[in-house]
């Protein structure tokens, strides 16, 4: 019986020996973050910004996995086919994970439980632009529009897509009609705007800003819960009296499923490291994103709870893609 008991004493001390050197050793080569955008993104910055840090703190290389394409389904399915093991993390944003879900009736992952949320990385708003000569405010938006329904038209980025449900979610929110009108990329739906050939988009902050600041498109509103870092004198849109109205796209750090549970913590808690390290703070706000950071458990819930939000917008707008 004390045999028995030594036996399993030993191999007790031995699991939480190799357990404990596995969680301290990690990683031990480099990590491949795929990112749900093409270089030059704003998801690619958050990798990279985020990347630096985490490469300074395990003195490891992170290789930056560009995979951009179909509203970051292709960069998801990666993930979620790779080996569970720490060394494969998906950087992707709300439209892999929570908007896919309603939009696609057959994905080839299942955003329930294809992944082990990490954390979330941060928050950017779209904001509303015109051309210089079109509308100067929302009030005046809405006014030309009740008047005139479809007279004004908006550019995006494609069905599904974060600048179409920002505005979709608008014409929903304010009862007007406008004129969708979908581009293939944000340049080519920003140079729409710039050029006069549609007078408004909902684009990103961080797309946004060049041209804001060269006065080529002129700012009316910002589509978050409070004023963004990077243009603070803009209001929102619940200022503006639209209390139900919010689009924001987010950006996250996921791994496969299953992966163990002490290197999710390791990763989680390197990561909200970084994104309070004041020098990364600062790079993220002059893209237009504010850093944000959660545990495991309340980014799989806030992720919960935008599936359940696009899933009424999606429903509502009628938007499909097969």
């Amino acid at each position: 019986m004390r045999t028995q008991i030594k036996i399993r004493h030993i191999a007790f001390i031995v699991v939480f020996y190799m357990t404990n050197t596995y969680a301290q050793e990690y990683p031990t080569k480099s990590v491949r973050f795929v990112v749900a955008s093409g270089p030059g993104g704003s998801t690619d910055g958050v990798s990279r910004i985020i990347g630096d840090k985490l490469s300074e703190y395990w003195l490891q290389q992170i290789v930056h996995d560009n995979r951009p394409g179909a509203g970051g389904i292709l960069a998801a399915d990666i993930t979620a086919r790779s080996l569970a093991d720490g060394y494969t993390i998906l950087v992707g944003t709300s439209a892999g994970i929570a908007v896919s879900v309603s939009l696609y009736k057959n994905l080839p992952y299942n955003p329930d439980k294809s992944f082990s949320p990490i954390t979330i990385a941060g928050i950017q708003d779209y904001i509303l632009i015109a051309h210089p000569n079109s509308v100067k405010s929302v009030e005046e938006l809405i006014n030309i529009s009740k008047l005139k329904p479809n007279s004004i038209s908006y550019s995006h980025t494609g069905a599904g897509t974060g600048t179409h449900l920002s505005g979709e979610l608008f014409k929903k929110v304010s009862g007007i009609h406008m004129l969708s009108v979908p581009y293939k990329s944000i340049g080519a739906a920003l140079t729409a705007v710039i050029s006069g050939e549609v007078q408004l988009s909902f684009c990103s902050l961080y797309s946004a800003l060049l041209h804001i600041k060269s006065g080529r498109i002129k700012p009316i509103a910002v589509t978050g819960i409070k004023r963004s870092s990077a243009i603070p004198e803009l209001p929102t849109f619940k200022e503006l009296g639209f209390r139900e109205y919010e689009s924001r796209n987010w950006y996250g750090f996921l791994a496969p499923a299953k992966t163990p549970e002490h290197i999710i913590m390791k990763l989680n808690g390197d990561i909200r490291r970084a994104l309070k390290d004041p020098s990364v703070k600062e790079r993220m706000i002059k893209q237009g994103i504010d850093p944000e950071d959660s545990t495991p458990e309340e980014f799989s819930n806030f992720i919960k709870l935008e599936k359940e939000k696009y899933a009424k917008l999606i429903k509502f707008s009628n938007i499909r893609i097969e």
